[in-house]
């Protein structure tokens, strides 16, 4: 397996990832996480396709993709929304993309990677993820945002 390589200083490629971390950053307070509750898609929405929300479950831990923007959906080997992360076999822990969820709930913070491309879809060769931590009691993460860029 691949290790997952992660920026701790978020650089970040891609101007619509920017945005959304910004918007995050709005969102979040001293000490507190944003929640679901706190985002509105009127005010992200030319980013939207490139987003993904997914509901964080514990013990065992598993990610269950909830909403799937059009551009990821259409880059993807198949349709992902309502099924979880243990029901991928491209995503199975201890999968990159599976670390890269884990990653997030563990520290509670946003983390960018680069990771490789595995589709169909010619002319892309990886994909640049941002995936943010959300919680409804703005402490335990219970949905991650996530965001990509093509390249």
């Amino acid at each position: 397996m691949q290790s997952l390589e992660v920026s701790r200083s978020l650089e970040i490629d891609s101007a619509h990832l920017i945005e959304l971390l910004r918007y995050w950053k709005s969102l979040s307070s001293v000490g507190r996480l944003p929640g679901r509750k706190d985002i509105d898609p009127l005010n992200i929405p030319h980013i939207l396709p490139y987003c993904e929300l997914l509901d964080v479950y514990l013990d065992p831990l598993d990610f269950e993709y909830r909403l799937i923007g059009t551009k990821i959906d259409e880059i993807t080997c198949g349709k992902y929304t309502g099924l979880r992360v243990s029901e991928i076999p491209t995503q199975i822990a201890p999968s990159l993309v599976y670390e890269l969820y884990r990653e997030v709930v563990e520290s509670k913070k946003p983390v960018r990677t680069v990771l490789p491309y595995i589709g169909d879809q010619p002319g892309i060769v990886e994909v640049e993820s941002l995936v943010l931590p959300l919680a409804n009691n703005g402490h335990d993460v219970d949905m991650l945002l996530g965001g990509i860029a093509l390249n």
